[in-house]
């Protein structure tokens, strides 16, 4: 409406044909309706994401209290003061809760991945370390991890990551052979000797109280696993144009291998 009175549609000619085209209050209408629209999604994730979250720490709270196993769904409802329903529109049981505090390091993974591909056809390193991440995490979970250690849940979750983890390797380590006739040692081998090393690492810093910070644990895993990643590799090959791509280090090399993970602009003391 204007002055009282109503706007009339636009109109346009062609072939001397009029066309209707929407009015001033029709797309404006159209355009409110799209607002509330996303507004209630964003309200709706935000109280997704803060249900998960109270029962998350409800569990993790529980767990230091309790040790896992002794722990039921009922116990997390009433600490979480959520319904049963509730629960279960988010999580078939305890197992599934417990392994969603990984959500954080799944997404850190995924934007790698996605940060890889970039890489390749820019050259430029990627933004995460996920080495070190991985270390990170474990250490601000500590507590957790000393209420779970030895029993079923603590295998459980070691036996996640290493499923995850052995998936996560198998796509840059085929990048790195692709342009090798044969390999020393099969592929499979590599991954898992690669994955039960950082996991068993990982363990022992735990274990241990964590006695180096994760920067430094990060380093030594790649100090230990290089040799055993280029002798997996058939040895070092030597410098052609192009690799700067890689880091600068020689395509096929443990360093290429590590640089597609590691962006060392990320880490003080680098």
């Amino acid at each position: 409406m204007v002055f009282g009175k109503k706007i009339a549609s636009f109109q346009h000619t062609v072939n001397n044909q009029h066309l209707a085209v929407c009015s001033f209050p029709d797309m404006a209408r159209r355009s409110v309706r799209r607002k509330r629209g996303f507004m209630r999604e964003k309200k709706q994730d935000r109280r997704i994401s803060r249900t998960r979250r109270l029962m998350h720490e409800a569990l993790m709270a529980l767990i230091v209290e309790r040790g896992y196993e002794q722990i039921t769904v009922q116990d997390i409802l009433d600490r979480a003061d959520v319904g049963r329903s509730t629960f279960y529109a988010h999580y078939r049981d305890k197992d599934e809760l417990l392994l969603s505090g990984f959500d954080h390091l799944r997404t850190l993974f995924e934007q790698q991945q996605q940060a890889l591909i970039e890489s390749r056809r820019t050259g430029e390193a990627a933004e995460v370390n996920l080495i070190l991440e991985l270390f990170r995490h474990s250490g601000q979970h500590h507590p957790l991890y000393r209420a779970i250690a030895g029993r079923q849940s603590g295998e459980m979750i070691l036996n996640y990551l290493q499923r995850y983890l052995k998936k996560l390797l198998a796509e840059p380590l085929a990048e790195l052979a692709k342009n090798r006739k044969s390999l020393p040692v099969p592929m499979e081998v590599t991954i898992h000797y690669l994955v039960g090393s950082l996991l068993s690492l990982m363990t022992w810093w735990l274990d241990n109280d964590m006695p180096y910070p994760p920067e430094q644990m990060d380093r030594i895993f790649r100090t230990l696993t290089a040799p055993g990643i280029e002798a997996a590799f058939g040895g070092i090959p030597e410098k052609r144009e192009g690799d700067s791509k890689a880091g600068g280090h020689p395509e096929g090399s443990a360093d290429a291998f590590y640089n597609l993970f590691i962006d060392r602009r990320c880490c003080p003391g680098r």
